[in-house]
């Protein structure tokens, strides 16, 4: 697990996190992912296995914090808190003030493409989208992941980066799909807005960086 890490990163709300409990938080997490059973990853979608992802970080994250939690809801945005927001309502943190956002992501790969679960993305890698339920998220931490971890002959997934911007803007969204029918409503990143995560990168595992640093 040999990450470039940013020593200059230093995100200050309410809460502080510095780029050495990111790359703690991104370790214990690939350790984390490693002990559940291949099988696991084998029968879940990637979209689910992102979401698996986000979680483990987001509270190996928090442990490291003074003054935060994750959100209390499911549905909840930021999904890092201040530690006051236990006291919050549902209502409230739905769309609380202060904290912050993680989006997780593996990334795009071509149409038609054979890879399965245990694949290594790296060569295959087309693009790297991270994706929003409204356009109004203007401050974010986002993950890239990939099948790198070996054991026992199968590649689990591991966090491969980590990028942070604080300035989006509602234009660094796509517009808005599945605004109909049971399709969840979503907005993919733009290039500039990916230009922006780029230009805050946090840690990212060297066998990573000139791909990301290109797709980006």
């Amino acid at each position: 697990m040999e990450y470039l890490v940013n020593n200059n990163f230093f995100y200050s709300s309410i809460f502080t996190v510095t780029s050495e409990q990111i790359l703690s938080a991104v370790i214990d997490t690939n350790k984390t992912l490693l002990r559940n059973p291949e099988n696991l990853y084998k029968t879940l979608d990637l979209k689910t296995i992102s979401s698996i992802v986000g979680a483990i970080f987001c509270d190996r994250l928090t442990n490291s914090i003074d003054g935060a939690i994750v959100n209390p809801i499911e549905k909840g945005h930021p999904d890092i808190v201040p530690v006051n927001a236990i006291n919050a309502t549902e209502s409230e943190l739905r769309n609380y003030p202060h904290g912050l956002e993680i989006k997780t992501t593996v990334g795009n790969v071509k149409t038609g493409s054979a890879l399965k679960a245990g694949d290594n993305r790296l060569h295959f890698i087309t693009g790297i989208t991270w994706q929003a339920h409204h356009r109004e998220v203007h401050e974010l931490m986002g993950l890239i992941w990939d099948f790198n971890a070996i054991s026992n002959n199968f590649l689990f997934p591991m966090i491969t980066g980590v990028f942070f911007s604080s300035d989006l803007t509602n234009d660094d969204w796509g517009a808005i799909s599945g605004t109909t029918g049971r399709n969840t409503k979503v907005c993919g990143m733009t290039a500039k807005g990916r230009h922006k995560m780029k230009n805050g990168w946090v840690v990212i595992h060297k066998d990573y960086n000139q791909k990301y640093n290109k797709l980006l």
